[in-house]
């Protein structure tokens, strides 16, 4: 046995071992993970956005200056100090190949520089080089949004995520315990309708200040919970989803639920600034991190191109992340240096919505309200778009689930899509899930294969 674990994988190793050595494994890599993220540079950052009083203006300024020195690609750019955001807006723009096959061009390789990417929600993948600075403004940034809304470093949270953390015959024990962060992880990936009874009874006895993570994931624990008219009997401060796209009606279950207020939060792995929810309907453009412009593609529909502040060994400056977002304006065009933005909602990549048979264009939030009304009877949902006439719908439902939801949900959908279209509806276990764990609502193969 010793010999064979000796020539095991770690993955084999961790898998292999009891359940309490798992846990143990797990807060041993948190207290890796602590030393390395959460340091002095980490701890004068968060004391910097607490503090407050940051200048949008000389930021820019910095990072200008940044780009001509020690950037390749910006060497022989143009800076007027006194008139900045003009010589930034003269910058170029930049897409996703640029920064892929000019990668070298456009790095400053000082410090403790490691690779940071995204696996994309198309599946088209993206790494960039980022600096010890880089990750403890970021991890710092993520932390004042808690410290906002009353969740301090390091308190109590369960985190659902897609790691790896338990083998496939789990026995329904599907957390494990890091004590390094004071946080329980959730394995996203096996939670089901039939052991979510599981997942909350171990929140219960664990009691969180704040949960993190997958949306779809936290969403199963609320609709157990309000299935059998369960609140939670303690303090939940707030709710931080992440990696998906948050639906308002998943975001409505979560907060009822947990009797407490749903932050959702927006900034890629790529080093984007971040945009983020305050208690109310709008969105937060988080200034501190960069600068975000917004050009017009539809109604109140707008393109997002970013600029950060918080990565600058390789910057990413009037960056086409192709994510868009609604902002109540009928203006061509925003910047959120000079205007006064509110977004109402983050819809993601162009993917993200439907293409119907009037080449109309049905939004992630739009195709959702197909189940207003009867959300206490559908579990979860999935569009999958496999050409401009055929959809598949993927449904997760409760057992009163019947004709008559399902009669809705069909004139629903075609109303929105077209009556002309091939529709196929399943009904599944779960939803299909990608290799990173997500569950992501809508899959449209029309625009990934583009």
């Amino acid at each position: 046995m010793l010999k064979e674990l000796m020539g095991a994988s770690t993955h084999t190793l961790y898998y292999k071992s009891p359940i309490f050595l798992q846990h143990a494994f797990t807060s041993a890599y948190g207290y890796k993970l602590k030393r390395e993220r959460y340091n002095h540079l980490y701890r004068e950052a968060l004391e910097r956005y607490v503090r407050g009083g940051i200048d949008q203006t000389q930021s820019l300024i910095d990072f200008m200056h940044h780009l001509k020195r020690n950037i390749a690609v910006y060497a022989h750019i143009e800076i007027d100090d006194q008139n900045i955001i003009s010589s930034f807006l003269k910058l170029p723009m930049t897409v996703k190949a640029d920064l892929r096959y000019e990668l070298e061009a456009r790095s400053c390789r000082k410090g403790q520089i490691r690779f940071s990417g995204t696996s994309g929600t198309t599946g088209e993948s993206l790494a960039v080089y980022d600096s010890e600075y880089d990750r403890a403004s970021r991890m710092a940034y993520l932390d004042y949004i808690k410290f906002q809304n009353g969740v301090r470093p390091f308190a109590k949270r369960a985190s659902f995520t897609g790691q790896d953390l338990t083998p496939p015959d789990h026995k329904n024990i599907l957390w494990r315990y890091n004590m390094s962060m004071n946080q329980t992880l959730y394995a996203a990936n096996h939670m089901t309708a039939d052991n979510i009874r599981h997942v909350y009874e171990n929140l219960v006895h664990f009691k969180p200040v704040a949960l993190d993570g997958f949306p779809s994931a936290i969403h199963m624990v609320a609709k157990y919970m309000l299935s059998h008219h369960i609140k939670a009997d303690w303090d939940v401060k707030a709710v931080f989803p992440t990696s998906e796209i948050l639906l308002p009606y998943v975001k409505a279950d979560i907060e009822k639920a947990f009797d407490t207020k749903v932050i959702d939060q927006y900034a890629s792995g790529e080093g984007a600034p971040f945009i983020y929810g305050g208690t109310g309907d709008s969105y937060k453009v988080g200034h501190e991190t960069g600068l975000f412009e917004f050009q017009k593609v539809g109604y109140h529909l707008y393109e997002m191109i970013v600029t950060s502040f918080i990565n600058y060994a390789t910057p990413i400056v009037r960056y086409k992340i192709n994510d868009q977002v609604e902002i109540h304006s009928d203006e061509k065009y925003l910047n959120s240096y000079f205007d006064d933005i509110k977004i109402t909602k983050i819809f993601g990549r162009k993917s993200d919505y439907l293409i119907g048979s009037r080449q109309n264009k049905v939004t992630s939030v739009g195709i959702a309200r197909a189940v207003e009304g009867i959300e206490d009877k559908v579990v979860a949902f999935q569009f999958v778009q496999k050409d401009m006439k055929q959809f598949v719908v993927n449904l997760v439902v409760e057992d009163d689930y019947g004709k008559k939801e399902e009669r809705i949900i069909k004139e629903r959908v075609a109303r929105r899509l077209g009556r002309d279209n091939h529709y196929q509806f399943n009904y599944l276990e779960a939803i299909p899930k990608d290799k990173n764990g997500k569950a992501r609502f809508i899959i449209n193969e029309i625009s990934e294969m583009k």
